[in-house]
């Protein structure tokens, strides 16, 4: 989709989740309220509407619930936003208690119960299919659920695929917590699980062992400090966001600097957003003038000489510096990686510090991690971009950095240059 247009149904979306071969799914605002917008891509509408009748038909209430179901381009779906999933949480427990075994698994084996009640299955039981709420109450997303039959019989339920499906995933899920936890399966459960009768393996799991709360805290080792996820940013808005930016990045100006051509094509190439478009494009050269500085900190070398420091009529006059490709550049994108990604890495910390998520979608690739990562990667502020490899049509660049050195991998596309991935080194 185009990512201008900013809104679905309208809800208007925040950031982009991920993209299946039917599905696109997005966080979305729903009057201050966070929402997961899933909308069908060409072809795939029959899918995602008997998803939003099988979920709304069950109604259980640790059924992820489905808030609103409309069309636009494609079927979409809303569903309650519960970022958190059972993975998550089994990552940040370590040990859980079979006590939170049960806590986590027997509500889900009911809401799979409801579903075969009326002749529906979930489409998959994943630990990434479980989400645990604010509360540590378990909901099932259901993403793929769909009405096998009109007449849930004994019958029906013993010979359908999807039923049987459902059952080895919520077994697959006992299994996990039940070894995390140091305790073996009970065999009433498995039992249960045998006979496909997921009510009565929930059931079976309770009585064999007391319920307890999730435990939704990580762990802190005693003497530790808890790790900071970000350093704290100043939150500007459109373009007093850039001027911000480009007030910090200038107190670190490297020697050497860019010629303005080398900008101006850079600047072009990267897909326009919400101040380039509206008047700050001038800016966005001088962002990407600062971040891109000259090739790097100095390297030892006999014949390397010192640069001084080029003035405006020195920058003006000067003639691009080339940096050598193994392939021709798409049509209208430049040659030169470090003038793109400056540009782009610029135009991307001005997104950040407005938190203008929609700038940011435009940025990146659709697959990109850094568009789900709870702490997105920034800029350190004396960073300088090296080159180290061209991968064809992805380039991937150091980011020399006396704090916080890392890697950045752009791609060069005929739409302008995209980030697909940053770590840190």
């Amino acid at each position: 989709m185009d990512p201008d247009a900013a809104s679905i149904a309208g809800y208007p979306l925040v950031r982009a989740v991920r993209r299946t071969a039917e599905r696109e799914v997005w966080v979305a605002d729903a009057s201050g309220h966070g929402v997961e917008v899933h909308r069908a891509l060409a072809g795939a509408d029959a899918p995602l509407a008997r998803e939003a009748e099988a979920l709304l038909l069950a109604e259980h209430e640790h059924l992820l619930p489905v808030v609103d179901v409309a069309t636009d381009v494609g079927v979409v779906v809303v569903r309650q936003l519960v970022p958190r999933d059972l993975a998550d949480w089994l990552l940040e427990r370590g040990e859980p208690e079979s006590g939170e075994a049960v806590t986590a698994l027997a509500p889900i084996a009911a809401a799979l119960g409801a579903l075969h009640a009326i002749g529906a299955v979930a489409g998959g039981v994943t630990a990434h299919d479980v989400r645990i709420d604010d509360d540590g109450a378990p909901m099932l997303v259901g993403e793929g659920a769909h009405l096998e039959t009109d007449r849930p019989t004994e019958a029906w339920r013993e010979a359908s695929d999807g039923v049987a499906a459902d059952a080895r995933g919520w077994r697959e899920l006992a299994l996990l917590l039940a070894d995390a936890s140091g305790q073996p399966l009970p065999q009433s459960v498995e039992a249960a699980v045998e006979r496909r009768d997921l009510v009565a393996a929930g059931a079976a799991l309770i009585a064999a062992w007391p319920a307890l709360p999730l435990a939704l805290d990580p762990p802190v080792v005693r003497g530790e400090p808890a790790p900071s996820r970000m350093r704290p940013r100043e939150r500007a808005s459109g373009l007093e966001a850039v001027w911000a930016r480009v007030a910090l990045l200038l107190e670190r100006l490297p020697r050497g600097a860019p010629v303005a051509a080398r900008l101006l094509d850079s600047a072009r190439a990267v897909r326009p957003r919400y101040w380039a478009v509206s008047g700050g494009g001038v800016v966005a050269l001088v962002v990407a003038a600062v971040l891109l500085g000259g090739s790097g900190p100095p390297v030892a070398d006999a014949a390397a000489e010192p640069s001084p420091t080029p003035t405006l009529g020195d920058v003006a006059a000067a003639q691009p510096t080339a940096v050598p490709t193994a392939h021709p550049p798409p049509g209208g994108v430049p040659a030169d990686p470090l003038a793109g990604a400056a540009a782009l890495l610029a135009e991307r910390e001005a997104c950040l510090d407005a938190g203008d998520a929609a700038c940011l979608v435009g940025l990146h690739e659709p697959d990109s991690p850094l568009l789900t990562a709870l702490a997105p990667w920034r800029m350190p502020d004396d960073g300088v971009l090296e080159v180290v490899q061209q991968l064809g049509d992805a380039w991937l660049l150091r980011v020399v950095s006396g704090d916080e050195p890392a890697s950045v991998l752009v791609m060069s596309t005929e739409a302008g240059w995209t980030l697909r991935d940053a770590w840190s080194d």
